[in-house]
């Protein structure tokens, strides 16, 4: 009986860590820069710029995000290997009062990392295609300022790099005025469905 329970518990030992989805590298690179020119601004009384916004760069961040290697195994053999489903959520720190922060990219953007693995030659893919599908179709969607409301932005299966990301502000007339400095925070979570 002691032979038996040992071995239990050591079986439940592997399988848990074999369960476990690896570590990897989230790499944000870029800073958005937000320019809203004179023509852009609301012009008449009564009406608020949060209506129109403005936009920054297409490719204001690229994301990516690889497997680390593991002992002498390089992160392009790791990707290969080991094809989860990851999510990337958002959130904003200390952004201002009555501004709307938003975010986009398109479909299938970025680049598969490596560009081609035995995973895309399977009939039946367990995940689906390693494509990059954006929550809201592509659309713009607003960024929560608070942390345990992160919003996922969008979708991918299997390592991928340069990823855009583009921001649209909406500032109402009751904004407080003068310069803001804010975060955007990156989360990625991996699964296997």
């Amino acid at each position: 009986m002691r032979t038996l329970l040992l071995y239990i518990v050591l079986s439940a030992t592997f399988f848990s860590t074999e369960a476990q989805i690896l570590d990897g590298t989230l790499d944000v690179t870029g800073l958005p820069n937000f320019i809203q020119s004179f023509e852009d601004v609301i012009k008449e009384a009564g009406l608020d710029d949060s209506t129109l916004g403005f936009e920054s760069e297409v490719d204001a961040n690229l994301i990516s995000f690889i497997l680390d290697p593991v002992l002498l195994v390089p992160s392009s053999t790791v990707c290969t290997g080991n094809i989860f489903r990851y999510s990337l959520y958002m959130h904003t720190e200390n952004s201002p009062q009555n501004v709307k922060i938003s975010a986009r990219t398109t479909s299938n953007s970025g680049f598969r990392f490596p560009a081609s693995i035995p995973y895309d030659l399977l009939i039946i893919k367990p995940l689906g295609p390693r494509d990059l599908q954006p929550t809201n179709g592509g659309n713009y969607i607003e960024i929560p300022n608070d942390g345990t409301q992160a919003i996922k932005i969008l979708e991918f299966v299997g390592c991928r790099t340069d990823i855009p990301i583009q921001f649209k502000i909406e500032a109402s007339a009751l904004a407080p005025a003068g310069v803001s400095n804010f975060n955007i925070s990156y989360t990625i979570v991996g699964s296997v469905l």
